[in-house]
Formats: structure tokens, C-alpha cells, sequence
């Protein structure tokens, strides 16, 4: 028996060779698109890469192009660099290399989209200057109506509190927080977060109240509007509206915002009434002046 087995080299059938210029000639677009040759140039082209060279009757075969239309098609390839005439007849065709080809193409490209990168940082550069001038100015204020996403985001907004926390609240908001926040405000606690609710309930009077008194300072106001107003860290804000359904008390709709001018208006138009009608400025007032006393008629402008 032979010590050597000899393997037969398997050349690409028809159809596997047919197969892979279609898959290739459905490129074209492309090419035309990046290129700027037409669709005969892009066709004979990419049918010249899968035959590796061929003469101009078998490419016509391939490439979808009118056979007399392949060598005028051929004959502005050669003149773009992009197709090398093999001497000889009858006369055979190779294409040159794709990388080589269009190399100053490629850089060109490149060279527009930084220079383009260049135009887009120095627009917004003066966008940026320009913006604070604007007027009116857009803020952003979301708004949830979905049943149950008033109090998640809620939750979420006292969890996620670092610094202070200041609510807003009636008797029916207090027993809200009670039931649903109180883990959340204990924690709070521990970790050292100033936390200030004003509700209607005195601790002295009322069970609820004196319970929360324990994890959180409860400030006595007269405020029975039927709404919640959280403010997180002097940063974001929740206005919810407190609503009856079915004997049930919950968080109906609400907005929230991180803009804190709009965080400074609600907190002078909830705590500082007064002030607001006298139209003292509102973007020389921090909202940390929520920490004062709501004024005890603010439930009627509600």
C-alpha cells in the first residue's frame, strides 16, 4: 500500500461560482453609492473579483450586463485604474485590487468625516454658549398615568435621596408613606439623611403621626390639598395627586423633573405663597426653601 494518498484539488462548480457572484452582485448599490460608478461598472467589477479574469463573452455571461454594453464597461474600468487589460487574443480581463483601487477613495472619506467631526464640535460649542441665552427656555417634566408608577416612582425617589428629603403631604398622603415608605424613611434615618414631612397630623395627637416621628421630623401644617410634593436633595421633585377609588386612598397621576428653576417655582408656590405673589425672583431662591413652614392657606390655591 503507498505510504503517500494524493488529494484531488476540487474546483468551484458552476453553480458554487454562480452563487457567489450573486451573492457578491447584490452589493452593487453599494458601490455605486460609495464609489460613483454606475451599475454596468459596479456588475462587471464585482464579476471580475469572483472569476479572478475572464474574457469579455464569459463575463457577459456572469455579470448581468447587455453583452454590448461589456466592453465600453471594461474600457472605462481600465481608464479608472480599476480593471487591467492581459494581453493576448482573444483579450482577457483581471481587476485589480479592491484596497489599491480605491485607497485615495477611502482616505478621502476619512478625510471629510473628520474634517465634517471638526464642523459638528464647533457648532456645538456655540450651541452650548448660545443656550442659556435662549428665550423661553425648554425644561423637561415627565409625566406618569399609569396606575401603580406614582408609587414606585416615589419609592424610588426616597430611596434614592443622599442628602435631604423634604415632603409635602395631607392626612391621607401621610398614611400613604406610612404604609408604604416607612422601611424606606427608617433607613433614610440611619444613613444620616435630613428628613422633613410636613402633614396636618400632630405627633401629639395622632398615632400615625407620632409613629413616623421616631425615623423622620414631622412639622404640623394646615394643608389638606389632596397631593404629595417630594423634594429629593434639592435636585428632582414629584407632584402626585391623591385620589379615592373604590373606598382605596392612592397615588394617582404626578410629574417629576429634574430641572431645579422648576424645582425652586413649586417649592416658593408651596411653601412660600407670599413671596411668589409678590414676584420675588425665582432663579435668586435655592428650593431648599422647602424646609420652611407651607403657608396654611395654600390648600385653597390647590
Amino acid at each position: 500500500m503507498s505510504r503517500y494518498a494524493f488529494v484531488k484539488e476540487h474546483k468551484p462548480t458552476r453553480r458554487a461560482r454562480t452563487r457567489d457572484i450573486d451573492n457578491l452582485l447584490a452589493t452593487w448599490p453599494k458601490i455605486v453609492d460609495y464609489t460613483g460608478l454606475s451599475e454596468y461598472e459596479s456588475k462587471v467589477y464585482l464579476s471580475l473579483l469572483i472569476l479572478g479574469s475572464s474574457g469579455a463573452r464569459r463575463l457577459s455571461l456572469h455579470c448581468r450586463v447587455p453583452r454590448t454594453k461589456v466592453y465600453g464597461t471594461l474600457r472605462k474600468l481600465i481608464d479608472n485604474g480599476l480593471v487591467v487589460e492581459i494581453p493576448g487574443s482573444p483579450k482577457v480581463f483581471m481587476p485589480s485590487n479592491p484596497a489599491e483601487a480605491f485607497e485615495a477613495l477611502l482616505d478621502d472619506f476619512r478625510r471629510r468625516a473628520l474634517d465634517f467631526d471638526a464642523v459638528l464640535q464647533a457648532l456645538t460649542r456655540t450651541h452650548e454658549k448660545k443656550r442659556d441665552d435662549a428665550r423661553p427656555r425648554k425644561k423637561i417634566v415627565w409625566y406618569i398615568e399609569e396606575e401603580g408608577e406614582t408609587m414606585r416612582k416615589c419609592l424610588e425617589m426616597i430611596g434614592k435621596s443622599q442628602r435631604s428629603l423634604t415632603i409635602l403631604t395631607n392626612e391621607d398622603g401621610l398614611g400613604l408613606l406610612f404604609n408604604s415608605a416607612h422601611r424606606l424613611l427608617d433607613e433614610n434615618n440611619n444613613r444620616g439623611i435630613r428628613v422633613i414631612l410636613h402633614s396636618p397630623l400632630d405627633p401629639k395627637t395622632s398615632s400615625l403621626a407620632r409613629e413616623l416621628s421616631y425615623v423622620v421630623q414631622i412639622n404640623k401644617v394646615d394643608f389638606t390639598a389632596p397631593v404629595i410634593f417630594i423634594n429629593s436633595d434639592d435636585e428632582r421633585f414629584l407632584l402626585a395627586r391623591i385620589a379615592s377609588r373604590e373606598g382605596a386612598i392612592l397615588f394617582e397621576d404626578s410629574i417629576f423633573s429634574g430641572e431645579e428653576e422648576l424645582l425652586a417655582l413649586l417649592s416658593m408656590i408651596l411653601f412660600e405663597p407670599d413671596r411668589a405673589i409678590q414676584g420675588e425672583g425665582i432663579g435668586r431662591s435655592r428650593a431648599s426653601g422647602a424646609s420652611k413652614q407651607p403657608h396654611a392657606s395654600i390648600h385653597k390655591r390647590l
